[in-house]
């Protein structure tokens, strides 16, 4: 079976329905012979969103769209910190409080600058610098390393209590 392309519509169009196209008015004006292995590529091709020509001499050229800008990508990896961010600040509000009661000034002091520096994990100095996401995973990784550290035991459980390991 032939098929036909068309860059406009970015479709397919078999030879043998070309009667019916054209009665419908459907027929692609750029239409053009598609051999069986450049279809599968061509499919591929659009797929990923990239640029197809027709080049003289029969050869097609295919340019891949360029990455999604990194705010694109970070977006909701940053989400899910905020998320686990909340779960932990939840929980070291019910640290701070008690040590407050018990008179536990030295933890409930480690809590709240915790809960200062949780509040800004997201936009702090290094995981702002991150230019690609294993760099700002390991950024976002880091800082709750470091959030965590400066924590008595008793409060560092507030990131495994929230459901996210403290890294360790």
């Amino acid at each position: 079976m032939t098929i036909f392309y068309s860059n406009t519509t970015r479709g397919f169009y078999p030879e043998d329905m070309r009667a019916d196209y054209e009665q419908a008015g459907t027929w692609p004006a750029d239409g053009v012979k598609v051999a069986p292995e450049d279809e599968a590529m061509l499919r591929e091709a659009i797929t990923a969103g990239a640029t197809i020509r027709k080049q003289s001499g029969g050869k097609w050229s295919i340019t891949a769209p360029p990455p999604p800008p990194f705010a694109v990508l970070a977006t909701p990896y940053l989400a899910g910190v905020r998320q686990a961010r909340d779960a932990i600040l939840n929980r070291l509000a019910g640290i701070g409080f008690a040590a407050m009661a018990s008179g536990d000034a030295a933890t409930a002091q480690a809590v709240a600058t915790a809960r200062t520096c949780l509040l800004d994990i997201t936009t702090c100095a290094t995981v702002a610098a991150a230019q690609d996401l294993d760099a700002l995973q390991a950024a976002v990784s880091a800082e709750f390393q470091r959030i965590a550290d400066a924590l008595p035991d008793e409060a560092r459980r507030a990131f495994d209590d929230a459901g996210t390991t403290a890294p360790q």
